[in-house]
């Protein structure tokens, strides 16, 4: 998505708050000159042994609450 102000997010300070622009460019006339896409990365997710760990506390916690 391109914006008309390239550097510049609305964000809020709460969540019933009024929108501030915000820009992130410490030049604010930078012109991005690569318009392509980054690769995307894919997150590998858990190591086998942090998913065993987490499912067998997981299994753990709930057979104690009945």
């Amino acid at each position: 998505m391109s914006s008309a102000y390239p550097g510049v997010v609305m964000a809020k300070t709460c969540s019933d708050g009024e929108k501030t622009s915000l820009c992130l460019l410490k030049n604010p006339v930078f012109l991005f000159t690569n318009t392509d896409r980054s690769v995307k990365l894919l997150a590998p997710g858990l190591s086998a042994a942090r998913r065993d760990y987490l499912r067998d506390n997981v299994r753990h916690l709930l057979s104690a609450r009945g």
